[in-house]
């Protein structure tokens, strides 16, 4: 049998109870990873866990806010009790509660913290103290980097490699900006020049750090959202506005943190990868353009912006 391309490797990934999180937590598994989900939603992150493990992976919950210093501590030091060693984090969690967005004449200065503390602050903690854990785990057993000499290559002793991966959820509204939406919007255009700067720190240690940017991912709360707001028309006008012609599922996402997390991706530190359909390249302007008849074809069209659309269900 083939070697699965994460088996021996431990990762945490926060957020995991539902939606793109427990996404990416079930492809890591089945990739042959052991999984740690942390979520302040206990039930479902113990029901995501238990899901993998119906499958035959690995995979155990905790209970968290991850913006909490003695969280972020305490998951790392779990994921290494459990399970031996820690080589992938995956910075997924957010969530709304505790703070309204809007204009930065709207926003409180109490709802901003939080939200930092939510978007950012997290992120920052989250390496704090699972690169330390991942320098001690180093290279999974049975890594072969191949021979270090010849053309291309550098003679004298080679660097560390496949100490670890970071992989941190941003979003296409860290690339592109909506209005009404500061926090958000700041927040995951943060996350991009933290990646940046984690890549350029722990490269040298052997740990690549790199973000994706979801576009519309229809998560179970989205799914709801739609069809409780939205009708087929309003659906598929917002599927046209993508290359590819769909919106993004949960699979999408955990599709592309695996390959970042394997080998494969061995030379691939400080990206932003938009996972996206396309949408995020095209000159806006032509996109409304070509909807404008589409949208006088279907004068009752509802989409899920019609039922108060907020900023945690952006990604």
């Amino acid at each position: 049998m083939d070697r699965k391309r994460l088996q021996g490797k431990v990762a945490i990934v926060t957020g995991g109870a539902t939606g793109i999180g427990a996404g990416i937590a079930r492809k890591l598994a089945a990739d042959g990873s052991a999984v740690l989900i942390v979520d302040i939603d206990e039930d479902g992150a113990a029901a995501s866990a238990g899901r993998i493990r119906d499958g035959g992976g690995r995979a155990s919950s905790m209970l968290g806010d991850v913006s909490r210093e003695e969280v972020a501590k305490a998951m790392v030091a779990r994921a290494v009790d459990e399970y031996g060693r820690l080589d992938i984090l995956v910075q997924n969690a957010f969530g709304v509660i505790g703070y309204s967005d809007g204009s930065a004449l709207e926003v409180e200065v109490e709802s901003w913290r939080k939200g930092m503390d939510l978007l950012v602050m997290a992120h920052y903690l989250g390496a704090r103290y699972g690169v330390p854990a991942m320098t001690e785990s180093g290279p999974p057993e049975g890594f072969d980097p191949g021979p270090w000499e010849g053309r291309g290559l550098r003679h004298g002793s080679p660097p560390a490699m496949e100490v670890g991966r970071i992989v941190n959820i941003s979003s296409v509204h860290g690339l592109l900006q909506a209005a009404g939406a500061m926090i958000y919007e700041s927040g995951k255009a943060a996350v991009i020049g933290l990646t940046r700067q984690m890549a350029i720190d722990f490269g040298p240690q052997g740990i690549t750090v790199n973000a994706i940017a979801p576009g519309h991912i229809v998560t179970e709360g989205l799914e709801k959202l739609w069809s409780e707001v939205a009708n087929e028309a309003g659906f598929r006008l917002h599927e046209l506005q993508y290359p590819v012609r769909r919106t993004g599922v949960p699979e999408d996402i955990g599709n592309a943190v695996s390959f970042l997390c394997s080998e494969e991706a061995a030379f691939i530190t400080g990206v932003v990868l938009p996972v996206d359909g396309g949408h995020s390249i095209q000159l806006q302007e032509n996109i409304v353009l070509e909807l404008k008849s589409y949208i006088q074809e279907h004068p009752g069209l509802k989409t899920f912006f019609d039922g108060g659309y907020g900023a945690g269900d952006r990604k």
